[in-house]
């Protein structure tokens, strides 16, 4: 915690990471060409990125994939060469094990240290509190797989590489409409950031399709849920809306499950990682999934560069959030194309109305209030041979679609 490495801020538990090699390359943008690259300024020091994730907590699973996203996006964006405009690219990781007083100190022991390009994590609480600072010291910051609303129009020195829950609503408002008006939907979230702004966005999208809209939000730190269940079961809602995250999802699942929630209620609730496809059993291939991403909803280039990679670094499927990851190390490229790693308002500038092709596709970091604009996916859960679960891409919803209200007009 006291040590001292190669740079690394006091106080830290950073690990330097050793990026993996590979050989393709994203377009950058008209206006920062790709052969830059391989620039000729290779007398200038290393760019300093400072990460600070999740790798202990509920949410270690989404920093898992979130990195191994990170790393394969990186590669792809600099051919291999861990470099831009001959600078190399120097990241240091630390855990702030879910806990917003930790992520905070890190935060300001990374600006101490010079750094302007500070990242990551995937709660969406920690971000709120993050992103502030991001003004305060006047350094970028683009938050990981945080979903809340909140991230965006924040500031200008604040992005994002995921999606928010507003996209999620969106996504999963043409499912509710089918139903018919006048039902009743519970929202079934955890009590922070990311299930209160699932609530905001749920009771605005819905209600105006005439239902009537609840909720009920669990403290992140149970683990038992059998009372959530019983309340659930007591309300009898038409639709259960569940908007859940991290490890939890497990217990409270089996729990819903033996009060019979599933049986007397249509479920809509996102797609989580590929090992939760099997916690809802039969029942679950008859819910309604959005879904951010699956590693079979596009045909890109970057989007088979991640596939492969995945296959071959890790042997597995790219999962949820490691496409976001990838696209955090496109960000990244690009702000250090544009401003070298140390001018922020070049970085801030480069980044703003940025339009650029992620496994996903088509993405738009809007300039107005930095939302980052992109497709999101209706799906269903189909059982193979041998009772393997498979998704399957029922619509695909355009950025505009599912594009959030304007909440700011920066200047950039």
């Amino acid at each position: 915690m006291t040590s001292h490495l190669g740079g690394i801020p006091m106080k830290m538990k950073s690990r330097m990471i050793a990026l993996p090699l590979a050989l393709a390359m994203v377009s950058l943008g008209a206006s920062v060409g790709a052969s830059q690259l391989s620039g000729a300024a290779t007398s200038k020091g290393p760019v300093k990125v400072g990460m600070i994730l999740e790798a202990t907590g509920i949410y270690s699973a989404y920093e898992t994939e979130w990195r191994e996203g990170f790393n394969i996006g990186l590669a792809y964006a600099t051919n291999g060469t861990d470099t831009v405009n001959g600078q190399k690219i120097n990241v240091h990781f630390d855990d702030d094990a879910d806990n917003p007083t930790t992520a905070a100190a890190d935060f300001k022991s990374y600006v101490g240290a010079g750094y302007k390009i500070i990242g990551g994590t995937g709660d969406s609480s920690i971000a709120d509190e993050l992103a502030p600072l991001a003004a305060q010291n006047k350094v970028v910051y683009i938050s990981g797989a945080a979903a809340d609303d909140a991230i965006t129009g924040v500031n200008r020195y604040t992005f994002r590489s995921g999606r928010q829950t507003y996209q999620d609503v969106q996504t999963a408002k043409s499912y509710i409409q089918a139903l018919g008006k006048g039902k009743t939907i519970l929202v079934l979230g955890q009590d922070f950031a990311f299930g209160q702004s699932y609530v905001t966005d749920a009771t605005k999208a819905f209600g105006s399709l005439g239902d009537k809209v609840s909720s009920l939000l669990v403290p992140l730190t149970t683990t038992d849920f059998t009372s959530t269940a019983l309340q659930v079961q007591a309300d009898k809602p038409d639709v259960i809306f569940l908007a859940w995250a991290g490890t939890t999802g497990a217990p409270l699942t089996a729990a819903l499950q033996q009060q019979g929630d599933f049986n007397s209620a249509k479920v809509v609730t996102g797609l989580a990682n590929i090992a939760t496809y099997p916690f809802y059993g039969t029942t679950g291939t008859s819910f309604n999934y959005l879904s951010l991403y699956v590693y079979n909803g596009s045909k890109n280039k970057p989007n088979e560069y991640l596939i492969n990679a995945m296959k071959k670094k890790y042997d597995s499927r790219p999962d949820l959030f490691t496409p976001d990851g990838f696209v955090w190390a496109q960000m990244l490229v690009r702000a250090i194309q544009s401003g070298q790693g140390t001018n922020v308002n070049a970085m801030i500038k480069g980044l703003a109305g940025w339009s650029f092709l992620a496994p996903k596709g088509e993405q738009t970091i809007r300039a107005s209030d930095h939302a980052m604009l992109q497709s999101m996916y209706q799906v269903s859960l189909i059982t193979t041979i041998g009772n393997q679960y498979q998704p399957i891409v029922l619509k695909t919803l355009s950025s505009s679609e599912t594009a959030p209200p304007v909440t700011a007009h920066f200047s950039n």
